[in-house]
């Protein structure tokens, strides 16, 4: 399941540290910053009665619309497919996990595994009428120059273009890959000795709206973060305030998430 914030708003933005300069737009053509948590739970956090603390994205959800019954496709590429075009997945190029797909179906035209030539992707409409457009996260959508976030509409991209990877190290936790491919504006990219990927794709997205804060467009920064999606690895400092949080085991905290979900409205009772 996927959990798409979009914020669409001109002052009010999921990032500390940038510039007024930067947010300073005309009401009529306002910044845009979309999240993507590839493969997070429906009530993962804390506005759809989660236990773990996600006091930014209760924010989000308070000053905010809550789309509590968006749909998607049901994993995370062809989700992300559908949400930068609008197309469904079957038409869109990505209609199942690339790594997936059998030899068979990517015969057909749209089943190859890539994002489409013939879709057009919100980022490359909003380049078209004068926005920045930064993408800093997990793409999944094709690794060729040609499928690329740099030739799909982003202006300045950093991108982990696999189904996932390690969230310190440069290499991936699928056996089928030597090491995980990053890119850097369309070309190859090693990673920070300090790297993690959530820190790393929010320094980066802040580096490139920064870059432009004294221009007078506005800007469209996709962040789509990978940490949630397998293999599941957070800092030390942040798991530690769980422990014996799930000792109950899976059937007790089910019942107690629907419980909270029921509580916060999200789902009827």
């Amino acid at each position: 399941m996927k959990l798409l914030l979009t914020i669409l708003a001109p002052a009010v933005l999921a990032l500390s540290g940038i510039s007024g300069a930067a947010q300073a737009q005309s009401v009529n053509r306002p910044n845009v910053v979309l999240i993507l948590a590839d493969d997070l739970g429906y009530t993962d956090i804390s506005p759809f009665g989660s236990e773990i603390n996600t006091p930014n994205i209760a924010q989000l959800a308070a000053q905010g619309l809550s789309f509590t019954n968006y749909h998607t496709a049901a994993n995370c590429a062809p989700a992300r497919a559908m949400l930068l075009t609008g197309v469904d997945s079957h038409r869109n190029g990505v209609p199942n996990i690339p790594e997936s797909i059998p030899s068979e179906q990517m015969a057909y035209d749209h089943y190859q595994g890539v994002l489409s030539d013939k879709v057009v992707t919100l980022a490359s409409i909003l380049q078209s009428n004068g926005y920045h457009t930064y993408m800093t996260g997990k793409w999944h959508l094709g690794h060729t120059p040609s499928l690329l976030p740099s030739a799909r509409g982003f202006d300045r991209t950093i991108a982990m273009a696999d189904a996932g990877a390690d969230n310190w190290e440069q290499r991936i936790f699928l056996p089928i890959y030597d090491q995980a491919n990053w890119y850097a504006d369309g070309a190859p990219h090693t990673l920070p000795d300090d790297f993690y990927s959530s820190e790393y794709f929010i320094d980066k997205a802040i580096e490139f709206i920064d870059s432009n804060e004294n221009s007078q467009q506005p800007f469209f920064a996709y962040i789509p973060f990978q940490a949630v999606h397998t293999p599941v690895q957070a800092p030390k400092e942040y798991s530690d305030r769980y422990a014996g949080v799930y000792d109950e085991g899976w059937s007790v905290m089910r019942e107690k998430r629907r419980q909270a979900a029921i509580a916060t409205g999200v789902i009827p009772a």
